[in-house]
């Protein structure tokens, strides 16, 4: 009967490094192939996104990214290089559009002021159309676009550093401010001075100033406090939206009604 062959241990030894050397070769293989694959696909996912930035979208996804980071950091969390990430460049890429973070926020406070102009102008259309007071509709208009896109209406109005100098950023602001002058002079029986376009001389404004303010005072204060939260122990069972349904009509209503009712006082305080 014949003895099985059996082998020196060195050499067991040695078959089995070979067979684990030649797997992990095989493995280093593999995973640098798969690194490679990675590394192309990324390539011409950048490439693809640079191609589409180059004509002409890196601004609106610059500020598609920057209100995504708004709505969930708010103005404290918010940095360039956090809203660059997301829009997927590198942090150097929106300093072509914006030039820095100021620039950025300059540009989204411009198109808060467009979205309070253009829901106020609408506002006034279907207010005119259907024999209802202006004046309240544009306050509704106002506290419906705080509502609507509360991070925008932050950076209009809040503490972080703008470019007030900047020609769009100026248009805007002065379209809107004049709605509100105009609308307030109106409900006061008054002819519109100037359009809303023209900036009011200080001068020729002091006439209306307080009842601007108090116009102004109101419904900012109003939509403030809503989208801070200050309101919400009035408003939990029902939601905001549905607090300012329920009320709106009266409060805008008498805001009207002590803007026409302080004519006469001004006329009384005039005398004396």
């Amino acid at each position: 009967m014949s003895k099985a062959a059996s082998y020196p241990p060195n050499l067991t030894v040695f078959s089995c490094r070979v067979v684990v050397t030649r797997y992990l070769n095989d493995v280093k293989i593999i995973l640098t192939l798969f690194r490679w694959a990675e590394f192309l696909m990324t390539e011409a996912m950048s490439r693809v996104t640079r191609e589409h930035y180059h004509h002409g979208a890196l601004r609106q996804a610059m500020i598609a990214a920057a209100e995504a980071v708004l709505a969930e950091r708010g103005l404290g969390g918010f940095t360039l290089r956090e809203c660059a990430r997301r829009a997927g460049v590198s942090p150097a890429a929106p300093a072509h559009h914006f030039g820095n973070l100021t620039g950025l926020l300059t540009a989204i406070a411009t198109l808060g002021f467009d979205d309070l102009s253009d829901a106020m102008e609408a506002a006034v259309a279907s207010a005119q159309a259907q024999g209802r007071s202006r004046l309240a509709a544009i306050a509704r208009a106002y506290v419906e676009t705080a509502l609507g896109n509360p991070g925008r209406f932050r950076v209009v109005f809040g503490q972080r550093e703008m470019d007030r100098q900047d020609t769009a950023f100026r248009a805007a602001a002065t379209r809107s401010f004049g709605i509100l002058v105009r609308e307030v002079r109106l409900s006061r029986g008054l002819r519109p001075s100037r359009s809303p376009d023209e900036k009011p001389a200080a001068q020729a404004l002091a006439p209306d100033l307080p009842e601007v303010l108090l116009a102004w005072s109101a419904v900012h204060g109003f939509s403030t406090l809503l989208i801070d939260g200050a309101l919400d122990f009035l408003t939990a069972e029902e939601g905001r939206q549905a607090f300012l349904d329920k009320h709106a009509a009266r409060l805008f209503a008498l805001l009207a009604s002590a803007l026409s009712a302080g004519e006469g006082l001004a006329k009384e305080a005039a005398r004396d």
